[in-house]
């Protein structure tokens, strides 16, 4: 049996195309989630995350809604606003808004 290392496993994760379809999906009324790895509720041995990426997460919440306080110990948390606004308040008190901006023009 031919040993597989793990550069090799990532190697095959870049190459690997992933339809959108094929992903985890939770739907809980104000939050409905797509999930690339396994995450929260959603577990998938064959995807458990790519390197340091632990979470790639298609994400759309009902206005006014959206998680309580919680922290996010040594992550960084990337957010594309494609419609709307996303407000987020950290540990520390700061307060962040996003809004969805035009990113090209015909």
């Amino acid at each position: 049996m031919a040993k597989v290392h793990a550069g090799d496993r990532q190697q095959a994760a870049m190459e690997q195309i992933r339809r959108s379809g094929e992903r985890g999906h939770a739907n809980h009324g104000w939050l409905d989630s797509y999930h690339s790895f396994s995450f929260a509720d959603y577990y998938d041995p064959e995807h458990m995350g790519f390197g340091r990426c632990a979470s790639s997460t298609r994400t759309a919440s009902q206005p006014g809604t959206g998680f309580g306080t919680h922290g996010h110990r040594d992550m960084e948390i990337i957010s594309y606003v494609l419609e709307g606004a996303l407000g987020a308040q950290g540990l520390d008190g700061q307060r962040l808004d996003h809004r969805a901006r035009a990113t090209c023009s015909a």
